[in-house]
């Protein structure tokens, strides 16, 4: 068979022929072949569904057998477009620009859901394109990340069944609390709701919040191991007694310790009535060395008290609130709590459980 100018080109390219008056390309040719194949194996043995794109188009120029498996599909000659490849929970074609708008070369990364043979699982998806010699192109990785998701969906619902069962034990205690005295659990309950105001004037994170409001929901717990005769003795307490009253402090802290709570809301129970000059108990802790819960609750639970009726007293007015407040911040009162505290009985906060009421 007679060789034309093309074929003659060819073997020339070889090292073959007439024409060929250098060094054979065809060595070099083979290898690069040859990078190639080990390329598309190694990529097939991939567990990710990877597909190249042309774009913008969304023209599959090659996918590996994960990608292919996602529905079944088997390598053909003919290319496809990437809708014939990806399906919505629904069934429906999705296509790259609904995943991902804007072409980027910095990598994008999103949770999707996508009808597989194995029915609608989710993946991450991560893509990003270049642009070369004018031509767009892109890399979509698929990875299955519905057992991940699973599990972390099966922790988040145990996590909130054991907050709830914490929740319950809370209410449940403070309703013992107020079962041996009603004025007790009262203060507790309306402390909670000022420590809960002044949590959000602080801007503490909601987790700090919660814990926060246990705390002072729970903030005279220890009153369930002190002698109901001590508390209700309607005037002045003995020397005695009052060593007695201020042990419920650390029999709160026990008793929260002992239950798995955590430690920021046992020690706020335990410093509770610890003030600024040291002049507190149980420790007589100074300053920021109590904790910041303590001092929260420490001035809510004052405020509470001296605006609520006491079978021994009326209630305080406002007016000789903010005057205390006044007087002792930086002293006995965190500056900045008592501050906030100040501010909210000027525009008219109550601490009583009906909002609507007036001290």
């Amino acid at each position: 068979m007679p060789i034309d100018g093309n074929d003659d080109q060819f073997l020339a390219l070889m090292g073959l022929g007439a024409k060929s008056g250098k060094k054979s390309h065809y060595p070099e040719l083979k290898r690069r072949l040859s990078e190639l194949e080990r390329m598309r194996d190694l990529l097939d043995q991939a567990r990710d569904a990877i597909f190249l794109l042309s774009l913008p188009e969304e023209i599959v120029e090659y996918q590996n057998e994960a990608a292919l498996g996602l529905l079944g599909l088997v390598r053909t000659p003919e290319k496809r477009l990437l809708q014939e490849c990806l399906k919505t929970s629904q069934g429906a074609s999705l296509s790259l620009f609904s995943l991902f708008p804007s072409l980027s070369s910095e990598e994008q990364r999103k949770i999707v859901p996508l009808l597989t043979r194995n029915g609608t699982r989710r993946f991450e998806a991560s893509f990003q394109a270049a642009v070369e010699g004018g031509r767009t192109s892109g890399i979509l990785i698929l990875r299955d990340q519905e057992e991940r998701i699973a599990i972390q969906e099966q922790l988040a619902a145990s996590l909130k069944a054991v907050e709830e069962a914490r929740m319950k034990t809370v209410r449940l205690t403070a309703a013992m609390v107020e079962m041996k005295d009603s004025y007790t659990g009262k203060n507790q309950r309306q402390s909670a709701r000022l420590a809960h105001e002044i949590g959000l004037r602080l801007e503490l994170p909601k987790p700090g919040i919660d814990d926060l409001v246990i705390a002072a929901l729970l903030h005279d717990v220890g009153m369930m191991g002190v002698p109901t005769e001590i508390l209700c003795i309607p005037g002045p307490l003995r020397p005695v007694d009052r060593r007695l009253m201020q042990e419920h402090a650390a029999i709160g802290r026990d008793i929260l310790a002992r239950e798995g709570f955590p430690e920021s809301i046992s020690l706020a129970v335990l410093h509770h009535h610890e003030r600024m000059d040291g002049s507190g108990y149980p420790d007589g802790l100074k300053g920021e060395a109590i904790p910041l819960f303590a001092r929260i609750v420490g001035v809510a639970d004052v405020v509470e008290a001296m605006l609520s009726h006491r079978p021994y007293r009326p209630a305080h007015s406002r007016e000789e609130v903010l005057r205390e407040l006044e007087e002792h911040r930086g002293t006995l009162y965190d500056s900045r709590t008592a501050e906030i505290c100040i501010s909210l009985l000027m525009e008219g906060f109550s601490v009583a459980e009906d909002a609507g009421s007036s001290d």
